[in-house]
């Protein structure tokens, strides 16, 4: 059978994979975002930004105007579609959310004293929102494309309207 064929198994494989890069890449990382006040606040605004696209994305995917006209049965298959498409993105959503408040926490400890939280314990908070923030990035790089198909929806289901009110097409 063809990978092409098989689009759960690629999405379960992909997550699977930005997970892992994200464990070894925040492991990697870590020291050098550890009390890099620069790279904090760089990724504190990025995924802020993040979360407010993404907000976007999920009310565009939502529209109940991208369900194509027809019966109800049409409709029903559909909305199981968007229902999983929004879903997905609300988990990513949540990420985004874990990695900006795991970051918020570690901005709180950063000049805790050292009997209260260690070193390491600093570290393994960076390498924390580190690991969320590099696999949601990874998990991201969907999204132009998801947006690209919805907007290709909508202008298809706009023509297909048009070619329906002017009797054109086979009706």
């Amino acid at each position: 059978m063809r990978l092409a064929s098989r689009p759960n198994e690629m999405r379960a494989l992909y997550i699977i994979l930005s997970f892992v890069g994200g464990l070894v890449f925040a492991n990697l990382a870590a020291p050098w975002v550890y009390n890099n006040e620069t790279a904090i606040n760089i990724l504190i605004t990025v995924y802020t930004v993040f979360a407010g696209f993404l907000v976007a994305i999920i009310a565009l995917v939502g529209d109940p105007a991208l369900i194509p006209k027809g019966s109800w049965r049409i409709a029903e298959h559909n909305r199981e579609n968007l229902n999983n498409r929004l879903i997905r993105y609300s988990y990513l959503f949540w990420l985004y959310l874990i990695t900006i408040a795991i970051i918020f926490v570690g901005v709180l400890f950063k000049d805790a004293p050292e009997s209260f939280i260690g070193a390491d314990g600093k570290q393994w908070i960076a390498r924390t929102y580190l690991f969320f923030g590099i696999s949601a990035f990874l998990l991201s790089l969907g999204l132009p494309k998801a947006l690209k198909d919805s907007q290709e929806a909508r202008i298809d289901q706009e023509i297909e309207n048009r070619r329906k009110n002017e009797s054109i097409g086979g009706e």
